[in-house]
């Protein structure tokens, strides 16, 4: 008997042990499911949410660029893409889906094989396969779309450029994000595929306003990464349209007048700085850079000797010519080493020491005053000017009008010019300044040289007698700038005007051929022809040289003469001299920018 109740006392013992084990688990595992249930509930709420939702970025519309009137110069066109999403595709998941696909749409042997021999990852960024879809391709992809998980039909846009090489280096053109052009502080809207971005131009320096805000897609996604269904959205926000001071028609005009030549042409408002055309030919085709360029066409462009890469407007620069003398002649009267009616005789030559400086004129001016050196363009005079007073004042009045400095006009590339002195020289050179650099100088050669913006600026400020600056854009609401004068009295303005005048209407004016002859539209102007290599002799025709060593042609004016309102300066590469070349091109241009004032906004630009 005791022997039984030791047995039961064990079992009971163990009984209680072995249940105590089991109410210990119990408790253990109620409380870890009353943790997770009450306690965690959120975060694996999420963690289960981001297995069915997938989150995408949403690109903006890329606001348009609009000339002063809102003509289109810069648009958005649609663009069916095809992209696939590696981060929830397995490799032989991935790798059948680019084997359907094939099938389906060829991608080009090039893709295909990059395809085949990709890894993927969780960390896989998006990948357009190809762009310009037709709709019946859409439709076949969306046809087959749960038979090809990971991929996704995105309605992009591509930008267009109505009016082509005419504006291409002012508008520049949008291309994909650079490795260069990212950083760790970048939106994540810069590491969308094909995201693209302003590269130069009015693209480039209106980049933030044009951007926009990325939206977001909530996508509810199945097992395979398949989108099923669309569960939230986030709008994005389209750029801002942007208006230029451009006048689209304007700018059409000009550039159709030196279509054939390596050439621009700048046109300006007098008073506001509004720029109303920046002309630079021959020019590129911004649509195909902005779909991504093709090799032989960027070798082309590249090995054009007119240079259809560069923004000549801003960039090029170049011996100003006669065109210089006006500063050289403001300079001295202002300085008082000459007036109005002092003179100088011109017998075709000046010397220096038994150095001998040529005037263009075979056989010399005669006598000449400050009005007919001007408008006729002896050299000699200039020379004379210049050797009395010295480099140092004639240099200080370029840079009061304009020369020699950038003028922030905001797009990439504008060069400074340049205009030298003895500081200058000894610094570049090691060199100190003679006085055959003085002579020289004082007809736009030796080392003086200058963008066509710049010379544009220096004859609007004669034209109106302010320190005026070039501006391409006036944010809404801005007020109309004003400018200090130009410091120099009146009445030497008004008889380097005057001289101008007589460039253009006068019968021995440089540029008389080549006058506006409506009186109420007459111009005032002058000529320039700069020297690209010192083997042209005396007597020779320019038609006769190859084209790289012809001169270049030059012409600053402004128009109308009795009330200056535009300013304007063309430049014509090698194109002989800038009576014949330059001149007519000035003339056309000033004359439709005030037909076209007269006419208003009601005659839209041809695109």
């Amino acid at each position: 008997m005791p022997k039984e109740i030791e047995k039961q006392r064990i079992f009971t013992r163990r009984a209680v042990i072995f249940g105590g084990v089991q109410l210990a688990a119990f408790s253990a595992l109620a409380g870890r499911l009353a943790y997770l249930q009450f306690f965690k509930a959120d975060e694996y709420a999420t963690l289960s949410e981001n297995n069915r939702i997938k989150l995408m970025l949403v690109a903006p519309e890329r606001g348009q660029i609009l000339d002063r009137f809102g003509v289109p110069m810069a648009v958005n066109e649609n663009n069916y893409r095809l992209f696939m999403d590696y981060s929830s595709l397995a490799q032989p998941v991935f790798r059948a889906t680019v084997e359907k696909l094939q099938a389906l749409l060829p991608l080009g042997d090039k893709k295909y094989k990059s395809l085949v021999g990709t890894r993927v990852s969780t960390a896989s960024m998006p990948e357009m396969l190809k762009e310009h879809l037709t709709w019946e391709e859409v439709s076949l992809i969306e046809l087959h779309m749960l038979e090809l998980p990971g991929v996704y039909i995105d309605s992009g846009q591509i930008r267009h450029y109505p009016f082509v090489d005419k504006a291409a280096h002012l508008l520049g053109y949008v291309s994909a994000v650079s490795e260069d052009e990212l950083s760790d502080n970048d939106q994540p809207l810069m590491r969308l595929p094909d995201f693209k971005i302003g590269k130069n131009g009015v693209e480039k320096m209106l980049e933030d306003r044009l951007r926009g805000t990325a939206g977001i897609r909530q996508l509810e996604v199945n097992v395979h990464g398949v989108p099923v269904r669309e569960v939230g959205k986030k709008d994005s926000v389209a750029g801002e349209n942007v208006r230029l001071t451009i006048d689209s028609r304007l700018q059409d005009y000009a550039a159709g007048l030196v279509a054939d030549q390596s050439a621009s042409v700048v046109v300006m408002e007098v008073d506001t700085g509004n720029v109303l055309a920046l002309v630079s030919m021959p020019g590129f085709d911004p649509d195909i850079f902005s779909k991504g360029i093709a090799s032989d066409y960027w070798k082309d462009l590249s090995n054009d000797k007119k240079s259809p890469l560069l923004n000549k407007a801003i960039t090029g620069q170049y011996p100003p010519g006669s065109t210089f003398k006006l500063m050289v002649g403001l300079a001295g009267l202002a300085a008082g080493v000459i007036t109005p009616a002092s003179t100088v005789f011109c017998p075709g030559q000046f010397f220096l020491g038994d150095h001998e400086f040529k005037c263009w004129k075979p056989g010399g001016h005669g006598t000449v005053h400050f009005h007919e050196a001007i408008e006729e363009s002896c050299d000699v005079f200039f020379y004379t000017v210049a050797e009395r007073m010295g480099i140092d004042a004639y240099a200080k009045m370029a840079r009061k009008f304009g020369l020699g400095e950038t003028h922030n006009l905001g797009i990439t590339g504008e060069k400074p010019g340049i205009i030298p002195d003895p500081e200058w020289k000894m610094k570049q050179y090691k060199e100190r300044w003679a006085g055959g650099d003085t002579i020289n100088c004082a007809i736009g050669q030796g080392y003086v040289l200058a963008t066509p913006l710049q010379l544009a600026v220096m004859t609007a400020r004669i034209a109106g007698g302010t320190a005026v600056e070039p501006r391409l854009f006036v944010p809404a609401g801005e007020e109309k700038p004003e400018f200090e004068t130009v410091h120099v009295k009146g009445e030497l303005m008004d008889t380097v005007r005057e001289a101008m005048s007589a460039v253009c209407n006068e019968d021995h004016g440089t540029a008389y051929a080549h006058r506006i002859s409506e009186p109420r539209f007459a111009m005032a102007g002058k000529t320039g022809t700069s020297q690209v290599r010192h083997l042209i002799r005396e007597g020779m025709n320019q038609n006769t040289l190859p084209w790289e060593d012809r001169h270049h042609a030059l012409f600053v004016g402004f128009a109308p003469v009795d009330n200056p309102k535009y300013a304007c300066a063309v430049v014509v590469e090698h194109g002989g001299g800038g009576a014949s070349a330059a001149a007519p091109v000035a003339r056309d241009v000033l004359l439709k920018a005030q037909q076209l004032a007269e006419e208003g906004a009601s005659a839209p630009a041809a695109v």
